[in-house]
């Protein structure tokens, strides 16, 4: 029998760096003694294959100094100590959202924005949003003002592997757009106005930001912050694809090609009673865009991809047979309806409407996840998505569900 403890640290720091494939096993190796843990100390770890699957961030209390994730591919729980903001003490109103693998964290008082990596630890500032952008004049900045106020960030890139990055953020009543890149002291707004409604969501295709609103008209913008000149890209309405009331359109990069998502959520029309489901995701629609004449068409199938939308920033995912946990073909959504869960007089906020469609099928298969830190008025259940590049590894703890 080999004695492992004459094994040089190197051979274990090789299995671990050329072998484990996703975060959870390389978080079980550090676990079986001192030496395997010492060992992969400060290792960058990089999965040898595209098997990172993203984790579901439960809503735990916004004072916490902690968030937990559910593991789709474990099925388990983990803990992220939270790096201590500025604000923490003084104000526990704290709502997030994620984006390239980043948490983005806003508060109440301050109306203070931060980028962390929840690997690494980094933190990024930026400024603050000034109350002067918003289109109404608040006599006072109140709870309703700020949970309608954040509606969603999106990175360009991974911050934590690259520095050239920019941040587009829908904020206000009105769903208006700010963009702001390291070195700027200001968000900045787009330099002449553009002809879109309320804007549902943004993500970044081809060196462009793109942004869609509630009627389908998708717009792009040029890659400079200072030069933000808007153009139409598409009008999904005028093509007749979509209707002038419809909820929930998403925009996602699935290869090369740039999709529309379309979320049809059924609203009982009596007002809900305590505890009771009262609004849910039906069904999704799925369009192909081409940027170069606004065409649109409708597709059936993604093939061997998964795509998650919520309060995260949109993306997808390879979910070819040999990643175990993820559905090929799929919608995996998160309860991002503020609008309803705020205006039902529910108690227990946002999160029921957590599960996957399935595209072959045309209906939802699977609700997902129905246990501890489901329901919150800040921040529902999100998806976190893990990044592919090479990160540096913070130390995670794995704790049971009731905890």
């Amino acid at each position: 029998m080999a004695d492992w403890s004459e094994i040089p640290e190197d051979i274990y720091r090789k299995i671990a760096v050329e072998h484990l494939e996703n975060l959870e096993d390389f978080e079980a190796f550090k676990e079986v003694c001192s030496k395997w843990r010492y060992a992969v100390k400060g290792v960058n770890f990089c999965p040898s294959k595209n098997t990172q699957l993203p984790w579901l961030m439960l809503a735990d209390p916004p004072n916490s100094p902690h968030r937990r994730f559910y593991s789709l591919s474990k099925q388990m729980f983990r803990k992220f100590n939270l790096p201590q903001l500025d604000d923490k003490e003084d104000d526990d109103h704290l709502r997030y959202f994620s984006s390239k693998g980043w948490l983005v964290s806003v508060s109440r008082m301050n109306r203070n924005i931060t980028l962390f990596d929840p690997f690494s630890g980094k933190v990024i500032k930026p400024p603050s949003v000034p109350l002067d952008l918003m289109e109404s004049a608040y006599e006072e900045w109140d709870d309703d003002d700020y949970l309608c106020f954040f509606w969603k960030f999106i990175l360009s890139a991974n911050s934590s592997c690259c520095d050239d990055f920019s941040v587009a953020m829908v904020f206000e009543r009105t769903r208006k757009l700010a963009f702001w890149k390291p070195g700027e002291h200001k968000w900045t707004e787009p330099t002449v106005d553009f002809p879109t409604n309320i804007v549902y969501d943004v993500c970044y295709f081809k060196g462009e930001f793109y942004a869609i609103d509630n009627i389908g008209k998708v717009v792009a913008f040029g890659s400079g912050i200072s030069k933000r000149q808007p153009r139409i890209v598409a009008d999904l309405l005028a093509q007749g694809l979509v209707s002038n009331c419809s909820v929930n359109l998403y925009l996602v990069v699935v290869e090369s090609s740039l999709l529309v998502i379309h979320r049809d959520v059924f609203l009982l029309e009596e007002e809900a009673k305590e505890n009771e489901d009262y609004y849910w995701t039906k069904s999704f629609e799925i369009f192909e865009l081409n940027v170069e004449n606004g065409e649109a068409k409708r597709v059936k199938c993604v093939g061997d991809w998964a795509i998650f939308v919520g309060l995260n920033s949109t993306f997808s995912i390879e979910a070819t047979s040999d990643i175990r946990g993820c559905r090929s073909n799929c919608i995996y959504f998160t309860d991002d309806c503020c609008e309803f869960y705020l205006g039902s007089g529910v108690s227990r906020g946002g999160g029921s409407d957590i599960g996957i469609y399935s595209l072959t099928e045309q209906k939802i298969i699977q609700r997902i996840y129905g246990g501890p830190s489901q329901f919150n008025f800040l921040t529902p259940p999100m998806w976190l998505e893990l990044p592919r590049q090479t990160v540096q590894v913070a130390e995670i703890a794995k704790i049971s569900p009731k905890n």
